[in-house]
């Protein structure tokens, strides 16, 4: 086998990379119109005509392919536990390192308006946890039973306190809801056990792909179950920072990928405490995904472009704060639209710089001041500080010329004193989408994966 064919299903555009596994490189990456919508074979087969011409149908046929998807917005899914520091924390953390998107969470006693919010929204999973092992059960069993009664249609993954699990399933079973019971995803405090839980989420995204028009039949034509694409991506991100038995991977990085409607951001790297401070919440993971759903270039670019931050849109673009809003609501409603001007153009880099700038902060860790004896500070969150790697993807950084500099607002400014973020960072660009490629290619050949992040990605300045 001389050729492997990765290929990944996105709402906007299907992508295909081709890999010269001999020689370890991308010989052809493109792109075309997603079919996702109607019928997911005509993308795939226009992609493989590509893919034909390319290589020539003999070596096409024994080329192993491999696929990944986060069409229609990926696994969108909601999360409920006790508290905003543990439970909920950890669950989102699951969620998130599994693919999927969070479109709510909610914590404490579920209430009517909670329960009325959820069966509204568009969850397509509920992830429902809290408790420690032999911990709290009143609200655990109170929120099983509010969920029990209500309307909700959607798979329910419980992996909090195991006491009540019987219990909780019973309830759930009784109500005929589809009830998976996993190991709890805090079995002690300070320690996360989140494979349990997204090995059942990435189970349940394989079941919905399948679901979707034409992906039953395309399904077929790949070595690989089909991959979400933020896990993808997450895998890349950890095997090029790590690098393999062989090779040695870049060190710690981060990972920057704005769409339409959410930004991702990925940081690789172990968190080290910042200036001896005490440590608290959650053990934070070496390899972590957060989505900022408010945070896009379309479907969002009104929460990114509020009266906050006018002055600052004006000055860039150029225009006047009423051609700013008229041109935000455009964007919102047309989510193919692309810049046809200076103005508009220098808009959009303003809605990437801003979009950049909070989603790494968010991402980060912080610092508070401590009145303890015998410590100064708290830590809360991840340290990036060390960070000085920063890689790029998604249409409006690849195809533009100030990409270095949209990048760049990832690192610390005057105002973020507390926060934990890079001080300084080298920016490169997935220019031809390996990224996903390598993602999956990683359980197949780790050293090609590696090999072709480390050709492709190209710094910028």
């Amino acid at each position: 086998m001389k050729y492997a064919i990765a290929i990944d299903f996105g709402s906007t555009f299907t992508k295909l990379v081709i890999i010269d596994m001999e020689e370890k490189r991308v010989i052809h990456s493109d792109k075309v119109p997603s079919t996702v919508g109607s019928d997911a074979a005509v993308g795939m087969n226009q992609c493989f005509d590509i893919a034909k011409e390319k290589i020539g149908k003999e070596e096409f046929d024994k080329a192993m392919k491999l696929a990944s998807s986060s069409a229609a917005g990926g696994l969108r899914m909601a999360v409920i536990g006790l508290t905003k520091s543990l439970s909920l924390m950890a669950g989102e953390a699951a969620a998130l390192g599994a693919g999927a998107k969070v479109v709510a969470n909610y914590m404490g006693n579920l209430t009517e308006e909670n329960i009325r919010e959820l069966e509204n929204s568009s969850a397509e999973i509920l992830l429902f946890g809290g408790g420690y092992e032999h911990g709290n059960q009143t609200m655990v069993l109170h929120n099983a039973k509010v969920i029990a009664e209500s309307t909700l249609r959607i798979p329910i993954i419980y992996c909090g306190n195991s006491d009540v699990a019987s219990d909780i399933r019973r309830m759930m079973l009784s109500r005929k809801k589809q009830c998976f019971i996993v190991e709890n995803m805090i079995p002690k405090l300070g320690e996360m056990n989140v494979e349990p839980v997204q090995e059942v989420i990435r189970n349940l995204f394989l079941q919905r792909i399948t679901d979707m028009k034409g992906f039953d039949q395309v399904k077929k034509a790949f070595d690989n179950d089909f991959t979400p694409t933020p896990k993808a991506v997450l895998d890349a991100g950890e095997l090029l920072s790590k690098g393999t038995e062989r090779e040695s991977g870049l060190g710690q990085l981060m990972i920057i990928d704005i769409g339409g409607a959410t930004t991702d951001v990925y940081s690789m790297n172990s968190n080290k405490r910042y200036l001896g401070a005490k440590l608290t919440g959650l053990e934070e993971p070496y390899e972590k995904r957060t989505v900022e759903g408010d945070l896009g270039m379309r479907e969002s670019s009104g929460s990114v472009i509020t009266e906050k931050y006018l002055p600052e849109a004006e000055e860039k673009s150029g225009m006047n704060a009423d051609k700013i809003k008229q041109s935000i609501e455009h964007r919102m409603k047309e989510h193919d639209f692309l810049p046809n001007t200076d103005e508009e153009q220098k808009l959009d880099n303003c809605i990437a710089a801003i979009a950049i700038r909070q989603a790494a902060r968010r991402h980060a860790g912080y610092v508070r001041k401590s009145y303890t004896a015998g410590c100064n500070l708290f830590q809360i969150g991840k340290n990036l500080t060390e960070i000085t790697t920063i890689i790029g993807t998604g249409g409006i950084l690849v195809f533009n010329k100030d990409a270095a500099a949209l990048l760049k607002e990832v690192e610390k400014k005057d105002t973020d004193e507390n926060i934990l973020i890079p001080e300084k960072v080298s920016p490169y660009l997935d220019t031809e989408y390996v990224l996903f490629a390598a993602g999956l290619l990683r359980e197949k050949d780790e050293e090609t994966a590696l090999s072709i992040m480390k050709n492709s990605l190209k710094r910028c300045e």
